[in-house]
C-alpha cells in the first residue's frame, strides 16, 4: 500500500516525507531564514522541492495494462515494471544541480504522488507547512544538532531514521 500513485496508501509514506522535509530544510542555515517568514506559496515549493530530491517512496511496482513503446523496444502488456522514482527525481538531464536542494528552482517537479488528485497528498502538504511554522514560532532558532546530519535510510520507503536538533543558540 505505500507504493506512488495509490491514494490510500500515501498516508502511511507521509511521515518519511515530513522528514526528509524537515532534514533538508535544517541543513541550510539559509533555508531556515528564508522559510521561517516565507509566504505559503515557498513553503509549498520548498515542500515539492523536498519530494523531488528526497522522495519517501524509491521504488515502485507496476504492472502494464498494454503494450508500451519505450526507447530500445516494447514493454509488453501484463509486464511487471519498477520504476525508480528516487533515481528519476535526480535526473540531470531533467533537473539543473539535482542533488541540490532549492525550493526556489525553476524546473521543479516530483513524482512521489503522482498526478491527479489524492486528499491524503493534500494534507501531507498542509502538514508540512503547518508543521514547520509551528516549530520556528515556538523555536524561532531551531537548527540540527552540532555536526549532526541527517542520514536516510531504506530501499522500497526512505527517510532519516532521525533529527538532533537544536531548538535555539
Amino acid at each position: 500500500g505505500a507504493l506512488a500513485g495509490e491514494c490510500g496508501g500515501q498516508t502511511a509514506v507521509r511521515e518519511k516525507a515530513l522528514a526528509s522535509f524537515l532534514g533538508n530544510v535544517l541543513s541550510d542555515p539559509d533555508q531556515v531564514a528564508a522559510l521561517r517568514d516565507a509566504p505559503a506559496g515557498l513553503v509549498g515549493r520548498a515542500w515539492t522541492e523536498s519530494l523531488r530530491r528526497d522522495p519517501p517512496v524509491q521504488i515502485a511496482v507496476r504492472r502494464t495494462n498494454a503494450e508500451v513503446p519505450v526507447s530500445g523496444g516494447v514493454v509488453p502488456a501484463g509486464a511487471s515494471v519498477a520504476l525508480l522514482i528516487g533515481s528519476a527525481g535526480r535526473d540531470p538531464e531533467r533537473f539543473r544541480e539535482p542533488d541540490r536542494f532549492d525550493p526556489q528552482r525553476d524546473d521543479s517537479g516530483q513524482l512521489t504522488y503522482g498526478g491527479g488528485f489524492c486528499p491524503a497528498v493534500s494534507l501531507a502538504g498542509l502538514e508540512a507547512e503547518y508543521a514547520l511554522r509551528a516549530l520556528f514560532t515556538a523555536m524561532p532558532r531551531l537548527r540540527l544538532a552540532d555536526g549532526f546530519r541527517p542520514t536516510a535510510a531504506g530501499l522500497i520507503t526512505r527517510a532519516p531514521r532521525s533529527l538532533i536538533v537544536r531548538p535555539g543558540g
